[in-house]
Parts: C-alpha cells; structure tokens; sequence
C-alpha cells in the first residue's frame, strides 16, 4: 500500500482564510507564544484566536508592542490567547526562560548571537555590560567556553530570568552576576577583562569608557553594538570614527576587526556590530 502523504498547509494562507486581508504576514515564537508585530489586529473572540493557535501549532497568542527604549528595557507584550507570558525558548542548544510580558527578546539577533557563540573564548574573562536575560552571556558560557563571564544587569526582572537561565544550562558557577546601574558595577571590574561586550542599541557609548577600563592592561576586544544609517560610505566613516575615539579613550591603538550588520532596526536603519581590537 502506498503512504499517506500530508500536505503542507501554508500559514500565510491560513492565517488569510480566518482574517481576510489584513492578516499579519509575520510573527515570530518563542517557545508555545507566537508573537505578532504591533501593527497588528487580533479579533478578541476566543475561538478565532484558538484558530489562529492551531495554524500556527503554538498554545498562546501575543502583540509586541512599540520597543521600549527606557533603561529597564521591558516588555510591552499584549497576551490575546493564555493566562500567562512564561516561555522556555530553545535557541542553539540554549534554553532561555522568561516572561515575554515583562522582559524582551529578539529573534531578528539570532544570528549574531551564533557569531558570538562560534568564537573561541577559551581561558577568557569577559564583562557583558547588559546581559538582560544572558542573551551573549549565555553563548559565551555554553558554546565559546570563557572561563568567567561578569553580568551586568539594571532590570530585577531580567536577573531573576538570568538566574533560572544560568541554572537550567548548568553554567551558573562560572558567572557572577552585577545587579544595578553598570556605571558603577563596570568601574568595580579595571583591569581584568580579555573582551567585553556591549549589547545596547540605539547607542552603548556611554559604556565606552568604562569598557576600556575593564580590559587588562594589554588590551583586549569591546564588541560595540550600535544603530547606524544604513549607507555604506557613512558606515565606513562612523567606524573610522570609532576607531579613533577608542584609540583616544584607551590611549592604545584600535582596529575594526569585524563589522556585522545584524538586522534592520528601522528604515534606513541597521542594526550593527563592529568588534574593536584594543591593542
């Protein structure tokens, strides 16, 4: 007898069927939550949203709301369908546990989050700056093996998460988590980095400083996340720029290793990397 084949139903299309026209064209899931983008209109009848689940063969439904740009960096998820923002969200080999309703979490950085973990850290002491939920502290630990990550942290709710994180993925020994405002945990930490990572957009420099001041005395590598526009020539001009304001913050020399555009933030807007070797 012949096998049964099951056809692959298409979600966009679906999603058309039950919505009409204006059904979103994107969503993003994390864990059994599917994430639907601001703009977007969910009916609040129970049994269409529970369609919508079924399509998309997740158990929870959500609107992300405008980024919020504020020091906390929280959440501004709208649950549709579920009681509760709790999700385990496999991602790499890595397991993150949060509340999507309280903090965030960004799927469009995944692939700069596998770029930090292929790197080899072995032996390396590193200062994540903002390390939220341990979205780089995490990889870091797990994958590029650094021998001792110091987290820094403002958000109560993120170290909380950071803390189950750190447990679940059984690499809590070899962190030290630094609650509060990182002008202060970072100015703790002169002198004993091998690399530090700044992981705020739109803009980390003012960790600059402080960034320079946790590497050792022979220098090291910052990872200086930043938005920038998206026109090569001003791109090429603004890390020339950076090389040199590092180069006069650190009184060392500083060379661009690596530019990574990660994702567009905006129109016109990029989302970049750029890995600066303090030498």
């Amino acid at each position: 007898m012949g096998e049964f084949i099951r056809s692959k139903v298409d979600p966009h299309e679906s999603l058309r069927n039950i919505l009409g026209d204006n059904a979103p064209k994107k969503w993003q899931k994390l864990g059994d939550l599917a994430l639907f983008p601001a703009s977007s209109a969910l009916p609040d009848d129970k049994s269409t949203l529970q369609e919508i689940a079924d399509v998309l063969q997740v158990k929870r439904l959500g609107i992300q709301g405008e980024i919020d740009s504020g020091l906390m960096r929280q959440s501004t998820v709208e649950l549709k369908l579920g009681k509760d923002g709790w999700v385990e969200h496999k991602e790499n080999g890595i397991i993150y546990g949060f509340d999507a309703t309280r903090v965030m979490f960004s799927s469009g950085n995944v692939s700069e989050r596998i770029r930090i973990a292929k790197i080899d850290m072995s032996g390396e002491i590193v200062v994540d700056a903002y390390s939220g939920i341990g979205y780089y502290t995490l990889p870091m630990l797990v994958h590029s093996n650094a021998k001792h990550v110091y987290s820094c942290e403002i958000n109560p709710d993120s170290i909380a998460y950071l803390r189950w994180n750190l447990g679940k993925n059984a690499v809590e020994e070899r962190c030290t988590i630094l609650e509060g405002d990182n002008a202060i945990t970072m100015s703790e930490l002169k002198g004993i980095a091998d690399r530090v990572h700044l992981g705020l957009i739109p803009s980390s420099e003012l960790s600059w400083k402080n960034a320079v001041k946790c590497l050792k005395e022979e220098g090291g590598i910052i990872h200086v996340h930043m938005n920038h526009n998206s026109k090569e020539i001003q791109l090429k001009k603004w890390v020339s720029n950076l090389e040199r304001t590092f180069a006069e913050i650190s009184k060392k020399r500083c060379i661009a290793s690596n530019i990574t555009k990660v994702k567009w933030y905006a129109p016109h807007i990029r989302h970049v990397v750029v890995d600066i070797w303090v030498k």
